[in-house]
Protein backbone atom coordinates (compact mmCIF):
# COMPACT_ATOMS: atom_id res chain seq x y z
CA UNK A 1 0.00 0.00 0.00
CA UNK A 2 1.37 3.40 -0.78
CA UNK A 3 1.34 5.70 1.88
CA UNK A 4 3.89 8.35 0.38
CA UNK A 5 2.31 9.30 -3.13
CA UNK A 6 4.87 11.94 -3.38
CA UNK A 7 7.62 9.69 -2.90
CA UNK A 8 5.56 6.40 -3.93
CA UNK A 9 6.82 5.26 -0.40
CA UNK A 10 4.61 2.03 0.56
CA UNK A 11 3.90 1.04 4.24
CA UNK A 12 6.63 -2.24 3.84
CA UNK A 13 9.35 0.30 3.38
CA UNK A 14 8.23 2.72 6.23
CA UNK A 15 8.47 -0.38 8.52
CA UNK A 16 11.82 -1.47 7.13
CA UNK A 17 13.21 1.99 7.28
CA UNK A 18 12.06 2.27 11.13
CA UNK A 19 13.54 -0.73 11.64
CA UNK A 20 16.90 -0.17 10.52
CA UNK A 21 16.74 3.14 12.34
CA UNK A 22 16.33 1.21 15.94
CA UNK A 23 18.97 -1.58 14.96
CA UNK A 24 21.09 0.73 13.90
CA UNK A 25 20.48 3.87 16.80
CA UNK A 26 18.29 2.31 19.59
CA UNK A 27 18.47 5.33 21.93
CA UNK A 28 17.55 7.72 18.97
CA UNK A 29 13.73 8.73 18.19
CA UNK A 30 11.80 7.24 15.21
CA UNK A 31 10.92 9.97 13.59
CA UNK A 32 9.38 10.71 9.95
CA UNK A 33 12.29 12.55 8.91
CA UNK A 34 14.45 9.98 9.81
CA UNK A 35 12.51 7.70 8.19
CA UNK A 36 12.34 9.41 5.34
CA UNK A 37 16.25 10.07 4.99
CA UNK A 38 16.65 6.59 5.74
CA UNK A 39 14.60 5.85 2.21
CA UNK A 40 16.64 8.36 0.37
CA UNK A 41 13.52 10.93 -0.07
CA UNK A 42 12.40 14.24 1.34
CA UNK A 43 8.99 14.73 2.01
CA UNK A 44 7.25 16.87 -0.11
CA UNK A 45 3.78 17.80 1.25
CA UNK A 46 3.81 16.24 4.31
CA UNK A 47 0.46 14.76 4.31
CA UNK A 48 1.28 11.25 5.34
CA UNK A 49 3.24 11.84 8.55
CA UNK A 50 0.38 11.16 10.84
CA UNK A 51 0.25 7.65 8.73
CA UNK A 52 3.84 7.34 9.03
CA UNK A 53 3.36 8.09 12.92
CA UNK A 54 0.72 5.41 13.32
CA UNK A 55 2.20 3.03 11.35
CA UNK A 56 5.34 2.92 13.40
CA UNK A 57 3.53 2.99 16.31
CA UNK A 58 0.88 0.00 15.05
CA UNK A 59 4.50 -1.81 14.85
CA UNK A 60 5.36 -1.36 18.54
CA UNK A 61 8.36 0.97 17.55
CA UNK A 62 8.71 3.74 20.00
CA UNK A 63 8.91 6.55 18.36
CA UNK A 64 8.64 10.55 19.11
CA UNK A 65 7.12 13.23 17.34
CA UNK A 66 5.80 16.55 18.69
CA UNK A 67 2.04 16.15 17.61
CA UNK A 68 -0.14 18.22 17.58
CA UNK A 69 2.25 21.02 17.09
CA UNK A 70 1.80 24.28 19.21
CA UNK A 71 -1.10 26.26 19.24
CA UNK A 72 -1.24 29.98 18.92
CA UNK A 73 -2.17 29.90 22.89
CA UNK A 74 1.17 27.87 23.58
CA UNK A 75 3.03 30.29 21.87
CA UNK A 76 1.36 33.39 23.72
CA UNK A 77 2.28 31.53 27.07
CA UNK A 78 5.85 30.55 25.83
CA UNK A 79 6.75 34.13 24.66
CA UNK A 80 4.85 36.25 27.31
CA UNK A 81 3.65 33.81 30.06
CA UNK A 82 0.89 36.56 31.51
CA UNK A 83 -1.24 36.41 28.94
CA UNK A 84 -4.27 34.73 29.05
CA UNK A 85 -5.30 31.99 26.60
CA UNK A 86 -8.38 33.94 25.08
CA UNK A 87 -6.54 37.00 25.06
CA UNK A 88 -4.34 35.65 21.57
CA UNK A 89 -7.06 33.98 19.82
CA UNK A 90 -9.47 35.49 17.52
CA UNK A 91 -9.13 37.42 14.19
CA UNK A 92 -4.68 38.68 13.20
CA UNK A 93 -4.67 41.96 12.61
CA UNK A 94 -1.50 42.88 10.88
CA UNK A 95 -1.85 46.35 10.87
CA UNK A 96 -1.27 46.06 14.86
CA UNK A 97 1.87 44.07 14.87
CA UNK A 98 3.31 47.42 12.36
CA UNK A 99 2.47 50.02 15.68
Amino acid sequence: MIICSCNVITKARILAAAAALVREAPGLPVTPGRIFRELGARPQCGTCFAMVRRIVADAGIAFTCPEPLATVAEVGDIQNPGIEASSVEGTFDPASTLA
